[in-house]
């Protein structure tokens, strides 16, 4: 039988179709990179031909059955499970019942030993959740930026499914340049970290250190994003998390979370987080008419936990952001005490949910001539 024989017995290539050709030149092409027909076939069956070189090149390899990759990492069966789980790891296609690491991502396993000898067995597995979640995030959001500039003009213009699988091959290949820069970065961040808390640190108490937390959040957003089509909508998130992340980090804070159109994000300087707050709010007021901002500032001791922040503090500031006005920026009066750069004026006494006695908050005047 000739290959095309085979290509077509396999469910390959149909020489009627109309893009028989285009689907020859990308089969040859694969097998020239290395792929078998069987290889070929179960990527066919899952709709994923054109992505088969560049998956191999993102994660590629002989994949280890569960009981194998345990005895590579030195691990249980049980710490394998739970340490998988906890990078986010769930089974790549064909779905089985074993995880299909390769032998490098055992041995990354096989480093959760390391972390249990020097912390508690629970923190270390919530270190690597962390670790998972954000490069989970990371993935995601290049997935994104794939699909957003590359792929989906290529499929509107009728772009043919090999040039589509060569331009997958190439975007992932710049992982190779790009990998070993998030070693500098994890540093950088981890080295302002080590600032912030050194000046958050409360004397006697290292279970709790001294933050600003800021919440600020659009009202109207959820009605006018109805009325966004895709494109206008997905310019309007960029951009809005493109402002709150420039506009925390240009005043030394940090940007904790987006949730999805709240901004939270903390600092050791309550000056800082006003300068977060002021320009935070003059910005989004600007951005659609329908949508303005709102926002809740305490200082105070916090939890670090996971890299969030818990407490009373935390909670205080995210309920005076859920009962401000629109333009209204509440603030603590330990917040008010611990800024000495800007000016605030009474706001009443607000009871806010959780708590059982009304609180007494502060309006920053946060208007360019009202700072002091």
């Amino acid at each position: 039988m000739g290959r095309i024989e085979e290509y077509e017995a396999a469910g390959l290539y149909e020489p009627a179709s109309d893009g028989a050709a285009v689907r020859l030149e990308l089969i040859r092409w694969l097998e020239e990179q290395g792929f078998t027909l069987d290889e070929l076939t179960a990527a066919n069956e899952q709709q994923a031909l054109a992505g088969l070189a560049s998956d191999r090149h993102v994660a590629g390899g002989p994949r280890l059955g569960d009981a194998e990759a345990a005895e590579r990492a030195s691990v249980t069966l049980d710490d394998l499970h739970i340490a998988s789980t906890a990078f986010g790891f769930t089974p790549l296609y064909p779905a089985g019942s074993d995880i299909g690491l390769t032998e490098v991502e055992a041995d990354m396993v096989g480093q959760f030993n390391a972390l249990a000898a020097m912390f508690t067995e629970a923190e270390a597995i919530g270190f690597v959740r962390v670790v998972g979640s954000a490069l989970g995030r990371v993935a995601e959001a290049a997935m994104s930026l794939f699909l957003t500039d590359v792929e989906s003009p290529h499929m509107e213009s009728d772009g043919s499914e090999l040039e589509l699988a060569k331009k997958s091959l190439e975007a992932v290949g710049l992982l190779d340049q790009f990998t070993p820069l998030l070693d500098v970065v994890l540093r950088r961040h981890l080295a302002q970290a080590t600032l912030r808390s050194r000046a958050a640190m409360i004397e006697g108490d290292r279970r709790f250190s001294r933050f600003a937390v800021g919440f600020i959040d659009l009202v109207g957003f959820t009605p006018a994003s109805r009325g966004m089509g895709p494109e206008e909508l997905r310019t309007f998130i960029r951009d809005f998390e493109g402002s709150a992340h420039d506009a925390v980090t240009t005043h030394g804070a940090r940007l904790v979370k987006l949730i999805g159109d709240e901004v939270m994000f903390v600092t050791p300087d309550a000056n800082a987080a006003c300068a977060v707050a002021h320009e935070l709010m003059v910005t989004f007021r600007s951005e659609r008419a329908e949508v303005q901002p709102r926002g809740g500032l305490a200082f105070g001791p916090v939890l670090l936990q996971g890299g969030d922040y818990y407490g009373e503090v935390v909670n205080l500031a995210s309920r005076l952001a859920d009962t401000a006005v629109p333009m209204e920026l509440l603030v603590t009066e330990g917040l008010d005490e611990a800024a000495d750069s800007y000016r605030f004026e009474p706001a009443g006494r607000r009871q806010l949910k959780g708590f059982p006695e009304p609180i007494v908050a502060k309006s920053m005047l946060w208007s360019g001539d009202d700072t002091a």
